[in-house]
């Protein structure tokens, strides 16, 4: 990579690969919504069903890219697309899930066929009508970006609604949590970190229906978003990585499902509660955090092939359960999003915070990333998944999907981080 700006190679990335392929592929333009059940090489569509989950993070890529088109950070026009064509494609998305997928009860609906009906399985029947929290949350985030860019308050019922469902469901304990849910008594840092993403969006959201994003404004739903952030730390440990899922048996803290580590999970939550408390004006902790990136890079570092692993500490007495089985398969596979999460959460430590260390790591980390996932001869966009070694692995990661998100999330991040600076503006 030389010396050329990591926003210069990350917006690079979107613009000749990431959206190209996305903009080309996943807009349903004649039903609504988008195409996302690619495999992962990106060389076949595999399904014309529309998983929510995916369906409201493609309406927050559209409206988050078309922010950046506006101030200059990218450009699309030789692909034909401009910042208001990108919001008029995430209105209509936007309409899709409000149609098909939005409940009275804020509730939504897991997975939708092409036309936003029930969808069915290979084989005709229809597909398990789960619901997931984290389907919900992407539905509500999707919105509050849209709102983000226009500025009309319209969709803010709709999110309130659908993040204090969310926020309700956690709080009570055992939320629906597909397609790797959690047995009964365990407590999922992930669950803690969508609310927190949610609380964050949401108060965004408000703040630019309301006009009032300027540094020391009063920030809606700051209580709870508060809430979400003290709640998602409290799984921080002294050696600075976090708990991922607090079991209630203490007869059972030394199964894998109580012993294992996430480093990309809580390097992904550790940006969201930096961003949290410069928002709210509280940073007393925000040492600790940063403390915590390198932690967690040196705990998942593969020495021999490089790259994060999926999980540590994957040892233990069974416990049982599909998550479980799925730490014990995967446990040595490179992730995308695991990569990209801790590539925006270690420029940010390094470049905000001055935190050397962070430095040092986001330069192993963005190393490998631009190395590994980029498809090349491999596949169209980015090869999302691989094994240890790096081969490419043609296998499904949570939903038979090709996720149009992190990768975009986390490139745009690296790409406002620049232009925002040090001073701590909000992205």
């Amino acid at each position: 990579m030389g010396s050329e700006q990591p926003e210069r190679i990350a917006r690079r990335q979107l613009e000749d690969v990431i959206l190209p392929f996305w903009l080309e592929n996943g807009i349903d333009t004649e039903h609504g919504g988008f195409f996302t059940c690619f495999d992962n090489r990106g060389r076949r569509r595999l399904s014309t069903n529309k998983f929510t989950w995916s369906q409201g993070r493609f309406v927050w890529l559209l409206a988050r890219a078309a922010r950046l088109a506006d101030r200059g950070l990218l450009s699309l026009d030789r692909l034909g697309f401009d910042p208001g064509t990108l919001v008029r494609h995430a209105e209509r998305g936007a309409s899709f899930l409000l149609e098909h997928a939005v409940r009275p009860d804020g509730q939504c609906a897991y997975v939708l066929d092409e036309r936003g009906g029930t969808a069915l399985d290979e084989k005709g029947g229809p597909l398990p009508a789960e619901r997931s929290i984290f389907a919900d949350a992407f539905v509500a985030m999707g919105l509050a970006e849209l709102t983000r860019y226009t500025g009309s308050p319209d969709h803010l019922p709709t999110i309130d609604l659908i993040v204090q469902r969310i926020a309700d469901d956690v709080e009570a304990g055992d939320p629906p949590t597909p397609p790797y849910p959690l047995p009964p008594g365990c407590s999922g840092f992930g669950a803690r970190m969508i609310v927190l993403n949610a609380r964050l969006d949401q108060a965004r959201a408000h703040q630019a229906a309301a006009g009032t994003q300027a540094p020391g404004t009063a920030v809606p739903y700051a209580d709870e978003l508060r809430a979400a952030r003290r709640a998602m730390i409290a799984h921080r440990e002294d050696s600075g990585l976090f708990t991922e899922t607090f079991v209630a048996d203490p007869g059972k803290g030394d199964t894998v499902l109580a012993r294992h580590r996430t480093p990309g999970h809580a390097l992904e939550g550790i940006w969201m509660a930096l961003e949290a408390g410069q928002l709210l004006g509280e940073t007393g902790d925000d040492g600790d955090l940063v403390a915590s990136v390198s932690a967690l890079c040196e705990a998942g570092w593969d020495d021999e092939h490089g790259g994060l692993f999926r999980y540590v500490g994957v040892s233990g007495r069974p416990y049982g359960g599909p998550y479980e089985d799925l730490v014990r398969r995967t446990w040595s596979t490179k992730l995308w999003w695991v990569h990209t999460e801790a590539a925006y959460a270690t420029r940010l430590a390094a470049e905000r915070y001055g935190d050397r260390e962070a430095a040092g790591w986001f330069d192993r980390v963005w190393d490998y990333t631009l190395g590994t996932f980029p498809g090349g001869a491999d596949g169209e966009e980015w090869v999302q998944i691989r094994d240890r070694a790096g081969a490419p692995l043609d296998e499904v990661v949570a939903l038979p999907v090709k996720d149009p998100y992190h990768i975009s999330r986390n490139l745009m991040q690296i790409v406002e981080l620049s232009e925002l600076g040090a001073q701590g503006e909000q992205p």
